[in-house]
């Protein structure tokens, strides 16, 4: 996994999200994988999804250029995220303030 987003969902860890893994189901062209995280703090069992969502302008190498978060599992590749940043953003971003942002919003 790329070290950006080891960091992202390192952040979510430290706040109080659980990484469960890969949710299983079938692939589409427009990511690479949908991760889940679950929420430890009220309110318990919360499910997050963070989809790792590759460049159109490239469909055979499926490169990761955006990462979506969501309440829900995205449906089509116009779905809404709650928040979406680009891989090259993360490195540059306040994780700690961008996670705290996240779970306001989330688990309010």
């Amino acid at each position: 996994m790329d070290i950006r987003i080891e960091k992202l969902i390192g952040a979510f860890v430290a706040s109080g999200w659980t990484l469960e893994g890969s949710v299983d189901i079938s692939q589409d062209w427009w990511y690479d994988d949908i991760l889940l995280l679950v929420s430890n703090w009220k309110p318990v069992g919360t499910n997050l999804y963070v989809t790792l969502l590759t460049d159109p302008q490239d469909l055979k190498k499926k490169i990761i250029w955006s990462v979506g978060i969501s309440l829900f599992i995205p449906n089509d590749r116009h779905f809404g995220f709650s928040r979406q940043i680009a891989l090259n953003d993360i490195l540059k971003t306040d994780l700690k303030l961008f996670v705290n942002e996240m779970n306001k919003v989330i688990l309010n």
